[in-house]
C-alpha cells in the first residue's frame, strides 16, 4: 500500500509541475503577442516605364525623392531601383500626406521626371514614356 501512496503523490507533483509550466508558457506567448508592434501603414508609388512607340523599357533607373515628407517623418533618403523586365517599378513610402518626385533615366533615352502626391494609405500610379536620343 505504501508504494501506491508514493506513486500517487509523485504523479500529483508531476501533474502540478506540468500545469505550472503550461501556464507559464501561455503567459509568455500572450506577453509576446501584446508586445508586438502594429505594422506601420504605407503607401505605394508604382508605375511602368515605356519607350516609344509604347513598348516596355526594362532596366530603366527609377529614383524617388521626397520634396515634402509625410507628417512625423523628418527626412526620407532618395530611393533608386531598376524597372523589371516589363518596365514596372514600385516604391513603399510612409502613409500620410507627402509629395514626391520620380525621375527616370535609361541609356539611349532622354530622362524624365514627374511629381506624385500621397494623401494616405493608397497606391499612386506614375507612368513614363521615354524618347530615344538620336
Amino acid at each position: 500500500m505504501k508504494k501506491t501512496t508514493r506513486t500517487r503523490k509523485t504523479t500529483r507533483k508531476k501533474t502540478g509541475a506540468r500545469l505550472l509550466a503550461l501556464l507559464a508558457l501561455a503567459l509568455l506567448c500572450l506577453g509576446s503577442l501584446a508586445a508586438r508592434e502594429k505594422p506601420k501603414a504605407y503607401a505605394v508609388i508604382a508605375g511602368t516605364v515605356f519607350r516609344e512607340p509604347g513598348f516596355a523599357l526594362p532596366d530603366a533607373e527609377v529614383t524617388l525623392r521626397a520634396t515634402v515628407p509625410p507628417p512625423g517623418v523628418k527626412h526620407l533618403k532618395p530611393q533608386t531601383l531598376r524597372a523589371n523586365g516589363r518596365g514596372e517599378y514600385a516604391f513603399h513610402v510612409p502613409a500620410g500626406k507627402g509629395e514626391y518626385v520620380i525621375s527616370v533615366k535609361a541609356d539611349g533615352f532622354a530622362g524624365d521626371e514627374k511629381p506624385a502626391t500621397i494623401e494616405s494609405e493608397e497606391r499612386v500610379d506614375v507612368y513614363f514614356t521615354l524618347r530615344a536620343v538620336k
